[in-house]
């Protein structure tokens, strides 16, 4: 079995080793879903869809790859602050990490919502989400 990073797994890495993303949610940045036992705040991370372009002599091993990131909080401010933490950490970041070399990272969108499980009978506080969407481009490894 060959290992393989991704680049979740760099940007994951450097979301937890951001001082002001650390501060506010620790190593509570989850692929896909939340645990049980996690509490607010906290980032969720996906995979939305991958490119990998070709040209005539055949793949080009630079693919790119749509990320979602949501952060979620108690409140609208602590949800906006973690956006904003997430949004210095990773828009515009270029790098190696985890054998990962990322060559460009892009904010492309962002929206923000509400979370009101009594809505469905849950007996859970309400929750404010920011999903910001990014492009990252990076080197593939080919062998």
């Amino acid at each position: 079995m060959i290992f393989v990073s991704t680049p979740e797994k760099h940007l994951f890495q450097r979301l937890v080793t951001t001082p002001a993303v650390a501060r506010l949610v620790g190593f509570q940045v989850y692929p896909i879903a939340v645990p049980k036992n996690a509490v607010l705040p906290f980032c969720v991370y996906k995979r939305n869809n991958i490119i990998r372009e070709s040209n005539l002599s055949g793949p080009t091993y630079v693919p790119m790859v749509s990320l979602q990131f949501a952060s979620w909080a108690m409140t609208y401010e602590g949800a906006r602050d973690l956006a904003n933490e997430v949004r210095i950490a990773l828009d515009g970041y270029t790098g190696i990490l985890c054998g990962v070399t990322i060559t460009d990272v892009r904010l492309v969108s962002e929206t923000d919502d509400y979370l009101d499980p009594t809505v469905i009978g849950a007996q859970l506080p309400p929750a404010y989400e920011v999903r910001q969407l990014y492009q990252v481009r990076w080197l593939e490894a080919t062998g």
